[in-house]
């Protein structure tokens, strides 16, 4: 086949097992995914409601910028609406982003482990990727991501806090970073947990972009709002730095009945501050008890826990499995020991962690 060349270099996406496939493979009744950092509570009451009013017009099209979703988000964060950009998913903004700015050859800069959507777009422009590992301790190494900037270097990407680790960059660091940043550089701030940070008063991406540093800040609907299933992203930045991205964006990219859901899910804040404080009593749960069982697992400022299990992830991944728990081992990034497990429910929660404790004893 005469695939483009830089096609052939892109991993295909291997996605979680789906609760569906499951079922049906395993013949079990009952499944439990622990694997993608889906919200289990489900969308807001507010956007159940907007959502079924929205379904009475899926006839027509939707608003092609999505005007209410992007002014609403524009008055929480004290912006103007023409300094928010809205996609398919964060992972469509980031192709964009990358689709924008990279030519063949130039280079994009991010750690590793991390999001692979940033090396996959990278490639398919003919651009070249620049891994960095992270720390020992799973911190971004950002003086050794700033010593690999060359003249080629468009983009650096800091998924922040980080995905497969929870980890964060302290702000300062972070500030500083930025500020040190060639001007011929862009700064890409993946936000997609940061709703998960309230331990502190936290500078994001937004406040340094309102601050006057050129970065873009990317967010999504998906983790926190629990709009998973209609793929929601969005950019926060100047018009400046989305205007190429604005040249690419299909038209329509996001659905009517998303942009109803996501507005209303802004002004649910009954509803974001319930999961908010069953994720922490989930993740303070699952620590203690993963580490009564020998685990390590590494501080989370997230939706999910990076643990170090000892042995084999891919085993334990196939034991959970069938007992119809899905969680994600992290063989992908060579990490074979690891895994990410997603802050469930109380009872999904206390369910693995039965599972787990009768697993040892076996």
């Amino acid at each position: 086949m005469n695939w483009r060349t830089s096609v052939k270099d892109i991993a295909p996406y291997i996605p979680g097992k789906s609760i569906e496939a499951v079922k049906k493979e395993l013949q079990l009744e009952e499944v439990h995914r622990l694997a993608s950092n889906e919200n289990p509570l489900g969308p807001s009451p507010k956007a159940k409601a907007a959502m079924k009013q929205a379904i009475e017009e899926v006839h027509l099209y939707p608003d092609a910028s999505a005007t209410k979703l992007r002014e609403r988000l524009a008055e929480m964060y004290e912006v103007q609406p023409e300094q928010v950009i809205t996609g398919n998913g964060a992972d469509n903004i980031i192709s964009l982003v990358v689709s924008a700015y990279i030519d063949e050859g130039d280079e994009v800069v991010y750690g590793s482990p991390t999001f692979p959507a940033y090396r996959s777009s990278t490639l398919l422009m003919g651009g070249i990727p620049v891994e960095v590992p992270l720390t020992k301790d799973w911190q971004f190494d950002l003086d050794a991501m700033k010593a690999k900037i060359t003249d080629k270097t468009k983009l650096v990407f800091v998924c922040n806090p980080n995905n497969p680790t929870g980890t964060i960059v302290e702000d300062s660091s972070l500030e500083k970073f930025i500020q040190e940043i060639p001007d011929h550089v862009t700064v890409v701030l993946d936000e997609a947990y940061i709703e998960y940070v309230r331990e502190k008063p936290y500078k994001t991406g937004i406040d340094y972009f309102k601050a006057g540093h050129p970065i873009i800040t990317i967010r999504t609907f998906s983790k926190f709002y629990s709009l998973a299933g209609l793929r929601v992203g969005y950019a926060v930045a100047s018009e400046e730095l989305l205007e190429p991205v604005l040249r690419l964006r299909e038209p329509f990219a996001v659905n009517r009945v998303a942009i109803e859901a996501a507005s209303a899910t802004l002004d649910d804040n009954d509803f974001t501050e319930e999961h908010y404080q069953m994720n922490e009593e989930g993740k303070k749960y699952l620590t203690e008890e993963f580490t009564k069982l020998g685990f390590e697992v590494f501080p989370s400022y997230t939706n999910f826990l990076f643990v170090h299990i000892k042995s084999d992830a891919q085993a334990l991944f196939n034991k959970l499995l069938e007992k119809g728990l899905i969680i994600r081992p992290c063989t992908p990034w060579g990490l074979n020991e690891y895994v990410r497990i997603s802050i469930g429910t109380k009872e999904q929660n206390e369910l693995l962690v039965g599972i787990l404790h009768q697993n040892e004893k076996e």
